[in-house]
């Protein structure tokens, strides 16, 4: 889960469990295309993992 860094102007209440913020949408948006393009950078990643691992191991056996 990624970290986000908000000003605290945007705060209205807080208590032991939850803040509430009162965002406006461009913030809103700004954040959900930033998490979407590092859920897409896990997949990608995640879909080349496999390779990657077969390269690693084909260098290891390079050098043996």
């Amino acid at each position: 889960m990624p970290l986000v860094s908000i000003p605290k102007s945007y705060l209205v209440s807080e208590d032991e469990e939850s803040i509430i913020l009162d965002l406006p949408q461009s913030v809103l948006a700004s954040l959900q295309r930033d998490y979407g393009k590092i859920q897409k950078a896990k997949g990608i990643l995640q879909h080349q993992k496999e390779a990657m691992f077969a390269h690693l191991d084909a260098v290891r056996e390079e050098w043996e």
